[in-house]
């Protein structure tokens, strides 16, 4: 049992859960069918659980020759397959079991929903891990199928929360911050995709190439934050977040061009803090998920909520002035 569960990847569950629970938290309101956005949280952990799994297939052969200081969520090098904890069969029944539950359950919320879930399974699960496929090694490939779950993802909490797809301009903003994090950890991967004989993006571009593709799409989602901040449709909360979250891209993008020039296995502040690293964000992700079902059943206790009206900073500044 003990062996499945680290198929499943257990230890990326926090880190993943914060790309669905913030929206699904910044848009929540007293009419969101929460029986149903718990169905969905379900099912998008069993997409994890399919996906983590059938990537470790994937890599079996070669997760044996990674790096002791390469720092991840774990140590690749005694993932399931390798060690033997499971066999290939085993990880077959597995990840066929939790691809169909995490469809089925996606259906139940809604068609939509199930759509989300099927269109991650498989741009993000088949087409970038299948053997027969794995697109995840192949020059560009691997970008075009874990940048799109950056939008699918998040896609499906806004969707659990508010009841409705977000705007195309969110979604594109979505898009661009989780290219900008993906390419720093395609970066660091150059030595080992040397090593292991693979033609992935790194190798291909080169980390000089990878780097400054970060930099074009971290400038770009700056500039897409700048149209969220200045429209009226978004409530205050998300146009001032938008425009954080792009300023905290643009540090990290600075650390990572420095840090990875000369070229080294570490991506700043993931490699440096181990295991807290992917800790913290699902801490991060219980207080929004705290936060989101406060706003459902006891919305009235809120000072303010700047997620959940267009004067939500009017009102911050008011009970902040009360205070003073």
């Amino acid at each position: 049992m003990t062996g499945y569960l680290k198929l499943a990847r257990l230890s990326a569950w926090p880190l993943f859960s914060l790309t669905f629970m913030l929206t699904f938290a910044v848009d929540a309101h007293p009419e969101t069918d929460w029986p149903y956005a718990l169905v969905g949280f379900a099912s998008l952990f069993l997409f994890a659980a399919f996906a983590f799994a059938l990537n470790f297939y994937s890599d079996k052969d070669t997760d044996r020759y990674q790096d002791a200081e390469y720092t991840k969520d774990l140590d690749l090098r005694h993932q399931p397959l390798v060690t033997g904890e499971v066999t290939e069969r085993g990880c077959v029944v597995f990840c066929t079991v939790t691809l169909i539950a995490a469809v089925a359950l996606g259906f139940v919320v809604s068609a939509l929903f199930g759509l989300l879930v099927v269109l991650s399974c498989i741009i993000s699960g088949i087409l970038y891990s299948h053997p027969w496929i794995r697109l995840k090694a192949k020059p560009v490939g691997d970008i075009l199928c874990i940048a799109p779950l950056g939008v699918l993802l998040p896609a499906a909490g806004y969707l659990l929360g508010a009841g409705r797809m977000p705007s195309s301009l969110m979604m594109l903003f979505w898009f661009l911050v989780a290219a900008t994090f993906y390419l720093a950890t395609v970066v660091s991967d150059y030595q080992f995709d040397i090593r292991a004989g693979l033609h992935t993006s790194a190798v291909f571009f080169g980390p000089r190439g990878l780097l400054m593709g970060m930099v074009v799409s971290c400038l770009l989602s700056v500039v897409v934050s700048i149209f969220i901040f200045n429209s009226s449709h978004y409530f205050s909360g998300t146009r001032y977040f938008a425009v954080v979250a792009a300023g905290g891209l643009m540090l990290f993008t600075v650390v990572v061009w420095r840090s990875l020039r000369p070229l080294q296995r570490r991506v700043p502040v993931i490699s440096s803090r181990g295991r807290w690293a992917f800790i913290a964000p699902g801490i991060i992700s219980l207080v929004f998920l705290t936060y989101g079902f406060i706003k459902i059943f006891t919305p009235e206790s809120l000072p303010w909520d700047l997620f959940s009206s267009a004067s939500g900073l009017l009102q911050f500044l008011v009970v902040a002035q009360g205070i003073s």
